[in-house]
């Protein structure tokens, strides 16, 4: 499946506003191939412009995010493993990448819900599994929801705040280039957090 470019999904985000970018958040949670981050950091940056407001913006983000990865749970919940893996390369769902999200939620449980929505190509599978598990609505809700909340944040936040350096790099960095840097900087707080906390935990008596 051919991977929309961030000049694309900018076009649809400007022509539709907060209703492009709600639908736009829906398809690339539940697994099509969409820069996620890009396109949020690139909301912000049109919260920067004036193009679009801070709170709606949050808003809408956050709802159709909620929606996507409620969808990726209930495909776990009523497809089930067989179907899944059918027809789940149309959603880049695979054998492979379903274990290697078990093996996460092995390791460390509910905490995957949250911290997938910062590692691409895992958060729509984190629901997914979640579904698959069997784990219940009300146990999946809380951290994924959570987990919605301060990505969706994040990263139209750093859009807004960063929008001076983002129009000043013009012919230099684009806001793709920015919106993975940014990626990087939270992924990378994100991971260190986790190894702090397994040493914290190794150093127990």
């Amino acid at each position: 499946m051919r991977q929309i470019s961030g000049t694309e999904l900018l076009g649809l985000i400007h022509h539709y506003g907060y209703i492009g970018l709600t639908a736009i958040l829906i398809l690339g949670i539940v697994g099509l191939p969409l820069p996620d981050e890009t396109i949020l950091t690139a909301v912000g940056y049109f919260v920067y412009r004036g193009n679009l407001s801070y709170f709606p913006a949050l808003f809408f983000g956050i709802f159709g995010a909620v929606l996507g990865i409620t969808l990726s749970y209930s495909l776990g919940v009523f497809i089930g493993r067989p179907l899944l893996l059918r027809y789940g390369r149309y959603v880049h769902v695979t054998e492979y990448s379903l274990q290697r999200v078990e093996r996460y939620f092995g390791k460390y449980g509910a905490i995957t819900l949250f911290g997938g929505f910062f590692i691409p190509g895992v958060r729509h599978l984190t629901a997914i599994v979640a579904g698959l598990s069997g784990m219940t609505y009300i146990r999946f809700a809380f951290p994924a929801y959570v987990g919605v909340c301060v990505w969706v944040t994040v990263f139209i936040t750093l859009g807004r705040f960063a929008g001076p350096q983002i129009a000043g790099f013009t012919g230099m960095l684009s806001i793709t280039d920015a919106a993975w840097i940014l990626a990087g900087l939270t992924l990378s707080g994100f991971l260190t957090l986790i190894a702090m906390k397994s040493l914290a935990n190794h150093q127990k008596p």
